[in-house]
């Protein structure tokens, strides 16, 4: 593989939110491996992502909670590409449990899932991520947050805090690592259409933001000049920060 071809890493790429990124990040030439939890799922979405003469699409299948997986992420994507240019950590859980329900093991799984593994990939990736930005000026990572990372909401409070960490995490990016060239940017979006959002469905149809705004709105960082860093995009629905919580 050519240096010239941007390369990308995208976690939970199965389906959803990470699905539509990959694909515009296919549509905008970089390289990309996918990652998920799914052997199947990851390869209908590279099969449906591949054309001739356009760039390649890898995936691995694994848990993020296993370091060994992260390591293994790292190696496979360095073998073939060399460098990294954008590192989106998009994969998390999210359930809903009310205050004083909350276990061990529940608040340890969304730790894990939604902020270690976004923690040590990234500085897996790091000397990737530098040899990009040595190369072509500039590197970046995109961590998929919440709104509810912004303004905790209730029956998510453990969601709502691993959300709050990745965006203090990016922030802290952006302040250690800007003066390299490595851009950090923390998306922020509202309820988004996917799986994870069903328990909002009871009620009958609720607008949400479709994963291709998303998606769309991670273009727009790959786009703008060198100069420019986009520490945080919020995405919100018509109602979210001003409804009550019940309808939202």
């Amino acid at each position: 593989m050519s240096s010239d071809v941007r390369s990308a890493v995208v976690t939970g790429a199965s389906g959803g939110i990470g699905r539509a990124i990959a694909r515009v990040l296919v549509d905008e030439g970089f390289a990309v491996t996918m990652v998920g939890r799914s052997a199947d799922k990851l390869r209908a979405v590279a099969d449906s992502l591949v054309e001739p003469g356009g760039p390649e699409v890898h995936w691995l299948s694994g848990s993020l909670s296993e370091e060994g997986f992260l390591d293994e992420i790292v190696e496979r994507h360095s073998a073939r590409f060399g460098s990294l240019d954008l590192l989106v950590n998009n994969a998390g859980i999210a359930e809903s449990r009310p205050v004083g329900e909350q276990t061990a093991d529940f608040v340890d799984e969304h730790l894990t899932t939604n902020i270690r593994a976004v923690i040590l990939l990234t500085d897996k990736c790091l000397p990737m991520l530098r040899s990009a930005a040595s190369r072509r000026g500039s590197a970046q990572v995109v961590n998929t947050a919440s709104n509810a990372g912004k303004r905790g909401e209730a029956g998510l409070a453990t969601y709502s805090a691993t959300k709050a960490a990745v965006v203090g995490y990016t922030e802290a990016l952006h302040d250690e690592l800007a003066g390299e060239g490595i851009k950090a940017t923390a998306i922020c979006p509202g309820l988004v259409d996917t799986p994870m959002a069903d328990p909002y469905r009871a009620g009958g149809a609720v607008e949400m933001i479709s994963p291709d705004d998303v998606a769309e709105a991670i273009r727009f960082t790959t786009r703008v000049s060198k100069a420019c860093v986009i520490p945080e995009i919020i995405l919100l629905r018509p109602t979210e920060w001003v409804a009550a919580s019940e309808i939202r």
